[in-house]
C-alpha cells in the first residue's frame, strides 16, 4: 500500500512560513508577480531548493500540440517535488487542475513529483468576484486521490482610493487595480483522504 509522502507535510510547513503579508501590496491580476513571490519564498531559506520556471511539459507532442506547461516546478535537492499553477480566471481552474494531474502521473520523467499546487486569484463577475471560488474544485480534487494544495485569495474594494495620490490615480485606470487582498487561505488534500486547511494571512 502506498504511504503518505513525508514531503507534502514538509511543503505545508514551508508554505505556511511564506511571508504572505507582502502580497497585500500587489495590485491587479498579478500573475507574474505571484509566480515570482512563490519562487523567491521557496528559495529563500534553503540552498537545497531550486525552481524550474516554465516547466517542461509532461506530454510531448509535435511542436506545441498536446503539451501542457505549468508555471513553475519547485525542486528539493535533485528532484522536483511540487508543480505549481497560478490562475486568475475561475473558468480555467478545472483545466489547470488537469495539468497538475498530468505532471503527477508522469512518474518516468518527473519521478518524485507527487504534489500539485493551484493558486486561485478568483477573477469572475458578479457578487463572487474575488471571493473564494473553490468549492467545486475541492470536490474534483477529492475524486482524483492526489496530493493537491489549493491557495485562494479574497479581495475587497480599497477604502483609500479617495486620497489624491499619483498611485491612486493610476489604480483607478482599470477594473483590476482598485482591489486589495483581504484574506489568503489554503486547503490541502492527500491521496488517502487527509484534509488540512487554514489561514495564511488576513487583513
Amino acid at each position: 500500500m502506498r504511504k503518505i509522502s513525508y514531503v507534502i507535510f514538509e511543503v505545508e510547513h514551508v508554505i505556511r512560513n511564506f511571508e504572505w503579508e507582502t502580497m497585500k501590496n500587489m495590485y491587479g491580476c498579478a500573475h507574474s508577480s505571484i509566480i515570482g513571490f512563490i519562487s523567491s519564498q521557496w528559495l529563500r531559506s534553503s540552498p537545497n531548493r531550486s525552481i524550474l520556471d516554465g516547466a517542461p511539459s509532461p506530454k510531448i507532442g509535435e511542436g506545441r500540440r498536446g503539451q501542457r506547461n505549468s508555471d513553475i516546478l519547485l525542486c528539493l535537492n535533485d528532484k522536483p517535488v511540487v508543480v505549481v499553477e497560478v490562475e486568475t480566471n475561475v473558468k480555467s481552474y478545472e483545466n489547470k487542475l488537469e495539468t497538475l494531474y498530468e505532471y503527477i502521473k508522469n512518474d518516468n520523467e518527473f519521478k518524485g513529483l507527487d504534489i500539485g499546487l493551484l493558486f486561485m486569484n478568483n477573477l469572475c463577475s458578479g457578487e463572487r468576484k474575488y471571493k473564494h471560488n473553490w468549492d467545486e474544485i475541492k470536490e474534483l480534487v477529492r475524486k482524483n486521490h492526489r496530493n493537491i494544495v489549493l491557495i485562494s485569495i479574497e479581495k475587497e474594494k480599497s477604502k483609500f482610493l479617495k486620497e489624491n495620490t499619483i498611485l491612486n490615480s493610476l489604480r483607478k485606470r482599470n477594473d483590476y487595480y482598485p482591489w486589495d487582498i483581504s484574506k489568503i487561505d489554503y486547503w490541502m488534500y492527500t491521496f488517502n483522504n487527509v484534509v488540512k486547511e487554514g489561514n495564511l494571512w488576513m487583513k
